[in-house]
């Protein structure tokens, strides 16, 4: 008992520290974007972007398989999986959102449903709903990309959601 409480412990710990290091690393770029002329060169900084999208998803992805290798060569239960799946789903939901945050800050016109004249912290709400209504793949259509550039990202997200939902669950099941 005391050996699975610390396990969870551990392995929140450690999900915790990835988590701020993923939102530090996002809000750096954000900063620094626009610091440095996001606005005279969107094309570079979107691409930036895309690329730090693409290694943020593998990192994320690849990470969790060996987190979920662990948990099942441990033989933990079906919570702590629940606890891996909960927390990288809330990590890459709020990173995405984060994405969406500086295309919107590249591209003014980024996705359609979102008031460019509101507040940096009522935008991030709004597109982090978007994030969260993209992941579960509901698509209400209040909000939604314009520009190529914020379709791929969006296409990222989707993406990623479903290797994680439906592989991580089939590889947690087959295993067991």
């Amino acid at each position: 008992m005391a050996n699975e409480i610390f396990s969870k412990v551990k392995m929140a710990i450690s999900l915790t520290k990835e988590f701020i290091f993923l939102i530090i690393l996002l809000v750096v770029f954000f900063i620094i974007m626009n610091f440095w002329g996001h606005l005279e060169h969107p094309h570079l900084w979107a691409g930036i972007l895309v690329l730090f999208s693409i290694t943020k998803i593998y990192l994320l992805v690849s990470h969790t398989f060996k987190k979920l290798n662990i948990l099942i060569e441990n033989d933990h239960s079906f919570n702590h999986m629940l606890l891996l799946l909960g927390a990288i789903i809330t990590i890459i939901v709020i990173s995405f959102a984060i994405d969406y945050m500086c295309i919107s800050e590249i591209y003014t016109d980024a996705f359609s449903g979102i008031q460019y004249d509101q507040s940096l912290a009522l935008r991030f709400t709004n597109l982090l709903y978007f994030s969260i209504v993209t992941f579960t793949t509901v698509g209400y259509g209040d909000i939604f990309p314009v520009i190529p550039v914020a379709k791929l990202i969006t296409v990222l997200e989707m993406m990623t959601a479903f290797v994680v939902i439906v592989f991580i669950i089939s590889k947690y099941f087959k295993n067991n």
